[in-house]
């Protein structure tokens, strides 16, 4: 089966659930999850910033899980965002699709943190040849 396909026919149900909730139902959701527009960005933030400890701190095995990583970030992101797309539409109100893009923001943030972390592992380990070649130029040669 096409991963595209499994992650329409995964997200799509679940989509169907945001979008055919009440309002108050979906605001019972924020208020409960105590979810506003800081909480809902603030994990793009966080890969950002993980991605690049890990990659300074040369953490590379995580590049193992690249490509699982990327359909999960696939399917959050699509999910969320269409889900968000259709709250509002449905509902009339951009602050009930809070969850949703939470969920596009994990997914967001999941890929933020992937990428950050393959970047300042590659300018990391581009530092650590330039220095090496600098100290074997220093070297006396005998």
């Amino acid at each position: 089966m096409n991963i595209q396909k499994a992650i329409a026919l995964v997200t799509a149900p679940i989509g169907l659930i945001f979008l055919l909730s009440d309002p108050s139902d979906l605001l019972q959701v924020i208020t409960s999850t105590g979810l506003n527009w800081h909480a809902v960005f603030l994990p793009i933030a966080l890969g950002i910033v993980f991605g690049c400890l890990a990659g300074l701190l040369r953490f590379d095995q995580v590049q193992k899980l690249q490509l699982p990583a990327l359909y999960v970030t696939t399917a959050l992101f699509t999910f969320g965002v269409i889900s968000s797309i259709a709250i509002k539409f449905e509902h009339g109100y951009w602050f009930l699709a809070q969850p949703t893009f939470w969920l596009a923001s994990v997914g967001l943030a999941l890929h933020a943190f992937m990428r950050t972390q393959l970047r300042f592992s590659e300018k990391q380990h581009e530092a650590a040849e330039a220095s090496s070649k600098k100290t074997d130029k220093k070297e006396p040669k005998g």
